[in-house]
């Protein structure tokens, strides 16, 4: 996802123009966009927050619909075709338009910070910037959350559902959970959702998966388990990747119990926007610091996120119960 859709850069600087005029300093020898915010790298976030697999999955968030309550998405498709030409009946060749939708009920969600001048002095005796630490703090709430809805949808609201508990995704079940299970059967049954999900949509790129996340206790174990076939000895995991040049696989905490309680997910999937969207009309936004009395300071911050859009049902596949 790309920075200038994840965050309202413009707040942040008003937010960094009031920590001037406030009197605070930033103790990391650089701005507190610089270090919290400019510089970040979906690399980093891998290193830093491991769980953030959606916010890094190359998924496109997108910032239309600023202040709407609900964004619907318009999806246009053919119908018809051509007839012989010279038949004398009245039935002759009609070509049409029509139009698939969807859509998203927006929330917002909202968060504050507050200290007193006391405490920005205290931390400071410590080469601490409090100030930073708490935007800071914002910020990987932030993200985390975005990966929550991202995959499972957005809190307090039913019927959103993410990437790994979609209903309009096609759903089979696992031969069984992956600890019982054969090397061959770990492969048939990640290369069998791959196909499926390559055979639905008849290889078409846009459409085609590049990616399958999986619990992250899964993904060990096809790691560490030995296949062995006619060409040697190697991994599950390297024999999938071998076999699959074109995906990606990846673990997540988040499809343990996405199922419901000890029932896990794992998803085949694409990445293209003509597949599928992140919808956050209005990226985080930091207030600037208001001083509420003599000693007192508070920061509010927000964004406002109808989570996942999918555009194309056969975009995704699940797998259950590995």
């Amino acid at each position: 996802m790309k920075i200038g859709n994840l965050y309202d850069l413009d707040s942040f600087k008003k937010f960094q123009d009031s920590s001037k005029q406030s009197g605070f300093k930033d103790a990391y020898s650089g701005s507190i966009l610089a270090r919290n915010l400019t510089a970040v790298d979906p690399q980093i976030f891998e290193k830093k927050y491991p769980e953030l697999s959606f916010v890094n999955s190359g998924i496109a968030a997108d910032n239309s619909g600023g202040y709407a309550r609900i964004i619907q998405s318009l999806r246009k498709q053919e119908l018809g075709g051509f007839s012989t030409a010279g038949d004398a009946s009245g039935n002759k060749g009609k070509i049409s338009m029509t139009g698939e939708e969807s859509s998203l009920k927006v929330v917002e969600r909202e968060s504050h910070s507050i200290w007193t001048d006391s405490e920005v002095k205290e931390a400071d005796l410590q080469n601490i910037n409090l100030v930073s630490d708490y935007i800071s703090a914002h910020n990987r709430i932030y993200l985390r959350e975005v990966d929550q809805i991202g995959y499972l949808g957005v809190p307090d609201v039913p019927a959103s559902t993410g990437l790994l508990n979609y209903a309009g995704f096609t759903s089979a079940a696992a031969t069984g959970a992956v600890g019982g299970l054969t090397a061959q059967q770990m492969y048939d049954d990640i290369a069998g959702l791959i196909t499926a999900q390559h055979n639905a949509v008849n290889n078409t790129p846009e459409y085609m998966a590049v990616k399958v996340d999986m619990p992250i206790y899964v993904l060990n174990t096809l790691t560490v388990t030995i296949l062995n076939t006619a060409n040697g000895a190697s991994s599950v995991l390297s024999a999938l990747k071998a076999n699959f040049a074109g995906v990606e696989f990846r673990g997540t905490f988040r499809a343990d119990d996405a199922g419901g309680v000890g029932v896990s997910h794992t998803v085949a999937y694409s990445t293209n926007s003509e597949a599928m969207k992140m919808r956050i009309p209005t990226a985080l936004t930091v207030g600037e610091i208001i001083k509420q009395g003599s000693f007192d300071y508070r920061v509010d911050s927000k964004y406002r996120i109808g989570g996942l859009d999918v555009l194309e049902n056969t975009a995704g596949y699940i797998l259950t119960g590995l």
